[in-house]
């Protein structure tokens, strides 16, 4: 078994860098994206430099100047610092720390799904095989700009300590369930509210398989000692989120946020625009909407479901069930199934009662991430119709198979810009001694520019004021740097005080914005004069140049730092 994990790791790691040129040779300057990657990036810079500044330090970041617990309106990747903090306080580049633990994902994921399906199968090759499948299938793939939900490892190792508990009942098993999920929690707020349907198919299965009294006697007697500590653990990891609830007792996602983001059945048979052979043939999408589970897999898992052994149902059956749940969760709270002339107009789905009944499900915008765990449950039925061809000693066959799965999962040219290093401004901001707190112009509402689709590949140098989410996710990413304070800011959750402000300094610089600087804190407006139209510019200098509580600081390459005076 070890033999077979080094030569897992070592090919998966190999893999990742072949299917991820030119990009996996830019981490130390190349981010996916513009958005999310650069917004993730200083998020790990964050939780490095707060690592050892207490609850406080941790919750309150440098952004969204002046609210409070500002961790929260994301993800707090508390799980994946574990990793990159070191690589930031060796290296000060956050966005290298952050494109490792992109790629380091896909061998841990291989790895950690090779345990969950040795632990099924017995079979190391038929393991090994579907790690690779569940680590570069399409539902991982279409979210490597998105750091927290790649980083899904740990849903494996939970599932299988889960499974062990349940078989064994050894203390061990369950407090490893505990680990892991808390490690997925704090990896994804989604990963929490994932796992508990999942949770409850596996349990069911259990109870359907097992009616005795004492197992659950004896099951009860381990578990209750450790409930308390897994809460405590739970409490602090959901901490930042249930004050913010406290603070906004109003916070959810509506259900017009889940429509637009819920899986279709079209989906599960869409690739990426960057797949080489499949986007030729099938549907092309992106992001959450490129579900395709390959016919590889698909085949392979049909094959475990109807050659299965005695013993082996059980596992089939729970497996069948998280796919089958999944896959209806991931449709969202209503779809329309049309074939032909024939529709069945929209129908509510589950989803729909669990939204209204838990506030849980509250809490996901995005349905469609429940195909994370159609991906994982097929991958571990295709496990099991790998070890029956290797039974029968077809196992040309199965390696014919593992081609035919690269081919349809196959990527070129993977899009990422090169981030430039830290613009003069910055390295000037950099050297100023704080209290500095920071108002940087222009800033608009988010909906008010272009839409984010069209920002995505944005160098730092075309940036335009209308490119309202790029120019503050750089202007994020490069806070990592210089560390101040400032009322710019970019997140999942946006509070309406933050947006009344940025509504209002869409008239920057007024004097009814300066003096609302001036009340709330701020002690000086960095202007980036380069981003307004040639117009705008002009009649922008002439009004920083004349306004009385503004004294120019800094000046270079229409970048200037106006220092605001006190009345």
């Amino acid at each position: 078994m070890k033999k077979g994990l080094f030569i897992l790791a070592l090919f998966s790691s190999l893999l990742t860098i072949i299917l991820f040129l030119p990009f996996s040779l830019h981490l130390t300057d190349g981010a996916l994206n513009t958005i999310d990657p650069l917004f993730y990036a200083w998020n790990l810079s964050h939780n490095a430099d707060s690592f050892m500044g207490g609850i406080p330090a941790m919750l309150n970041t440098n952004i969204f100047y002046p609210l409070t617990n500002t961790i929260a309106y994301s993800d707090t990747l508390w799980a994946q610092s574990l990793l990159t903090n070191p690589i930031i306080w060796l290296t000060h580049n956050p966005l290298l720390a952050q494109n490792i633990a992109i790629l380091i994902s896909f061998p841990l994921s291989a790895i950690f799904f090779y345990l969950l399906a040795h632990y099924l199968t017995g079979n190391t090759l038929a393991a090994a095989i579907g790690g690779i499948f569940f680590a570069f299938s399409y539902p991982r793939l279409a979210q490597i700009g998105h750091l927290p939900m790649i980083t899904s490892q740990w849903l494996s190792l939970y599932i299988l300590s889960l499974l062990k508990f349940l078989n064994v009942g050894h203390r061990r098993n369950f407090i490893l369930a505990c680990l892991w999920y808390v490690l997925a929690l704090t990896s994804s707020l989604y990963f929490g509210v994932l796992l508990v349907p999942a949770t409850a198919v596996v349990l069911v299965a259990d109870f359907l398989r097992n009616h005795e009294l004492n197992l659950y006697k004896s099951r009860l007697a381990i578990i209750l000692p450790l409930i308390i500590p897994f809460v405590i653990l739970v409490t602090i990891a959901v901490f930042p989120y249930i004050r913010l609830k406290i603070e906004y007792p109003d916070i959810r996602r509506n259900l017009d946020d889940v429509t637009h983001l819920r899986a279709s059945p079209v989906d599960y048979v869409s690739v990426l625009p960057t797949s080489l052979v499949a986007s030729k043939i099938l549907p092309k999408n992106t992001s959450e909407h490129a579900l395709f589970p390959t016919l590889t897999v698909l085949s392979l898992a049909l094959i475990g479901i109807l050659r299965s052994k005695r013993k082996e149902r059980f596992f089939i059956y729970t497996f069948l069930g998280i796919a089958f749940v999944s896959f209806i969760l991931s449709l969202g709270n209503e779809q329309a199934f049309a074939m032909g002339n024939f529709s069945t107009g929209s129908l509510t789905l589950p989803y729909t009662w669990l939204y209204n009944l838990s506030p849980l499900f509250q809490t996901i915008r995005v349905p469609a991430r429940f195909s994370i765990f159609v991906i994982l449950s097929l991958s571990a039925l295709a496990a099991f119709g790998i070890d029956h061809l290797l039974r029968k000693k077809k196992k040309a066959l199965v390696y014919g198979a593992v081609i035919l799965f690269f081919i349809e999962i196959w990527q070129v040219q993977t899009p990422f810009i090169t981030i430039p290093p830290v613009p003069r401004v910055y390295q000037w901001l950099m050297q100023q001694p704080e209290p500095m707190i920071l108002a940087e112009m222009p800033v608009s509402l988010f909906y008010h520019g272009t839409k984010m689709e069209n920002q995505l590949e944005k160098n730092y140098t075309k940036l335009h004021r209308t490119d309202t989410y790029a120019l503050e996710t750089y202007r994020i990413y490069f806070s990592s740097f210089h560390k101040k304070r400032m009322i710019n800011g970019y997140s999942g959750f946006l509070p309406d005080s933050y947006n009344k402000l940025a509504e209002t300094m869409e008239s920057f610089p007024s004097s009814y914005t300066i003096d609302v600087l001036q009340k709330i804190g701020v002690t000086h407006a960095v202007v980036h004069l380069w981003q307004y139209t040639d117009a705008d510019r002009s009649d922008i200098k002439k009004a920083l140049e004349t306004m009385p509580l503004l004294t120019l600081t800094y000046s270079d390459d229409n970048d200037v730092v106006y220092t605001i005076n006190k009345k």
